[in-house]
């Protein structure tokens, strides 16, 4: 219960400072490269930050439908993950964030058991990055209409780096659990059947 509070509170915390980021953000006519990029920065990382401490502390990926979670169209999917690069995200992620194994480990034990834990992890953390990427992509937009061009490409490129490449990796281990529970359920109704 302590800890859901504490996670609560940082979340409202974000969402303060967000609110007052971009509340003062249209004062200045544009900012250099350097100003710019900051502040693209540290928006994403408190919009982000928002949902992904209210993540943490409730199951938020729950207020999505299941069908939503489901992978229709695997096959464009791994299409669209090879095109963009996904792989040498995940890769670029287990260099940096994701290097520490014990960390790993809490996602998944790579055990049987883990794949439902893994499952839900997934959910969590897609539905983590999918509201941050819709609104970090309207306020983007803001910035591009009232004239801050660089705010609004460096807020747009980070948006693609932290929101939409991990939705879309979360998306790929889905899909990749999805063929795994297939098969396993064909091998479970096999040895049904021969018994």
């Amino acid at each position: 219960m302590k800890k859901k509070i504490l996670l609560s509170l940082a979340s409202v915390f974000l969402m303060l400072q967000s609110y007052k980021l971009l509340e003062n953000i249209h004062r200045v006519d544009e900012y250099s490269w350097g100003v710019a990029f900051f502040l693209a920065w540290v928006l994403g990382l408190f919009v982000t930050g928002i949902f992904a401490f209210a993540g943490f502390a409730f199951p938020t990926q729950r207020l999505l439908p299941d069908s939503y979670y489901k992978i229709w169209f695997p096959e464009r999917l791994d299409m669209v993950c090879r095109v963009l690069g996904v792989e040498v995200f995940r890769k670029m992620l287990l260099l940096t964030l994701w290097r520490n194994k014990k960390q790993r480990r809490g996602y998944f034990d790579g055990k049987r058991t883990g794949i439902s834990v893994l499952e839900v992890q997934s959910k969590k953390s897609e539905f983590g990055h999918l509201l941050p990427f819709v609104l970090i992509l309207a306020i983007g937009l803001y910035f591009f209409i009232i004239g801050l061009q660089r705010l609004a490409a460096f807020t747009l490129l980070i948006n693609i780096a932290g929101n939409f490449y991990p939705i879309l990796l979360q998306r790929h281990h889905r899909m990749r659990i999805q063929a795994l529970r297939e098969r396993l359920e064909g091998r479970v109704g096999r040895e049904v059947k021969t018994t």
